[in-house]
């Protein structure tokens, strides 16, 4: 009689089971919204020109560097929560992923 086959190894990976997760970080990407939008009617009445840069450009600016600050926290929080790998499972699971995923048939082959 044949023996039965060995069990999987149990799973080490450190990764988050699948199932509900928190995406509550990406209402971080709300502060450069009110940061660039909210904000201008305070930021219009300050007379202070640092550099001689007037106020509202400088808050700009400012706005340029929260924004990408943001965009790359919220971007390392949907790595942690394995968006990624979701986004690969459905890209597999639809036929959609791959280099060549917009190019014509063939057009990668080499012959």
């Amino acid at each position: 009689m044949a023996a039965p086959p060995p069990a999987p190894p149990p799973d080490t990976s450190t990764e988050r089971p699948a199932g509900p997760r928190s995406l509550a970080h990406r209402w971080l990407l709300v502060v450069p919204f009110v940061w660039q939008v909210g904000l201008v009617p305070v930021v219009n009445d300050v007379d202070l020109a640092p550099l001689h840069i007037p106020f509202p450009m400088v808050w700009q600016l400012l706005g340029i560097v929260v924004t990408s600050v943001v965009v790359a926290v919220v971007f390392r929080l949907d790595r942690r929560a394995g968006v990624e790998r979701e986004e690969a499972e459905f890209l597999a699971a639809t036929g959609q992923g791959g280099p060549s995923a917009g190019a014509p048939h063939g057009a990668g082959e080499r012959r």
